[in-house]
């Protein structure tokens, strides 16, 4: 496929300070202390109930200077949820006018290189690259493309996109993308205890996301994003509908 790229409509949260790599860490459902510089990776945040309060995308700018990037919409709700564990920590977070570019297809990592703030897109591989940094300091490479057509590419990926997909008040179970963005090695975090209650039980979600080729039935199902060659559905617990999420068709 040739190289495309369109900025994307998510919020950019900044996290910084001497304690924010220990104070995220201690937050969110993925390992953040062994994110390198210049590293990224997926987490689930969630409430002390266990709940999904977002899927973020975690990226390390410098040792100390983070960003967190979601939908549209959540930025300011991951930043309430993180703030009501910040008691002493050394740690600043607020809102910016950073933006998040994707670029798709033959040659986005070529393209992106070592531009400062590239992170991993969905499930990863050398054609999926985002970069989330200043306006100005964004690189620009092959044909700029509307957002839907990123966002088709998403579901034919069988990413899940938070606030369609994923609900807010889910249980992390249900996402589809624990091997993504949870640890189970990493140690303490609040809602952790649902997380692994539901995976040494092996239970299942009353609700799970799956994929579903184009043109197959779905019934009993939500359709909650649409690709050219995948279907993201809301699938209800039992349903032998189209398959689990993975890392792509």
């Amino acid at each position: 496929m040739a190289l495309v790229h369109a900025d994307l409509p998510r919020d950019v949260v900044i996290v910084q300070g001497d304690d924010a790599a220990q104070f995220l860490h201690s937050q969110l459902a993925q390992d953040i202390a062994s994110v390198p510089v210049g590293g990224s990776v997926h987490s689930l945040l969630l409430a002390p109930t266990g709940h999904v309060v977002a899927l973020v995308r975690v990226v390390r700018h410098v040792d100390t200077v983070f960003t967190l990037d979601v939908e549209q919409g959540f930025g300011e709700k991951v930043i309430a949820r993180l703030q009501r564990f910040v008691l002493r920590a050394k740690v600043t977070m607020r809102p910016s006018d950073w933006v998040v570019r994707a670029f798709r297809g033959e040659g986005a990592a070529d393209a992106v290189g070592r531009s400062a703030g590239s992170a991993v897109a969905w499930w990863g591989g050398s054609e999926c690259v985002d970069v989330v940094a200043r306006a100005e300091d964004l690189p620009v490479a092959g044909e700029r493309v509307s957002v839907a057509v990123i966002d088709a590419m998403r579901a034919d990926a069988h990413w899940p996109a938070m606030g369609s997909d994923i609900e807010e008040g889910d249980v992390p179970a249900t996402t589809g993308v624990l091997r993504a963005a949870v640890s189970f090695t990493k140690g303490c975090y609040p809602g952790q205890e649902l997380v692994e209650r539901m995976d040494s039980r092996n239970s299942s979600a009353p609700v799970v996301l799956r994929a579903v080729r184009a043109g197959e039935g779905t019934d009993g199902c939500t359709v909650t994003s649409r690709g050219d060659a995948w279907l993201l559905v809301r699938a209800p617990r039992g349903s032998d509908v189209g398959t689990a999420l993975s890392g792509g068709s």
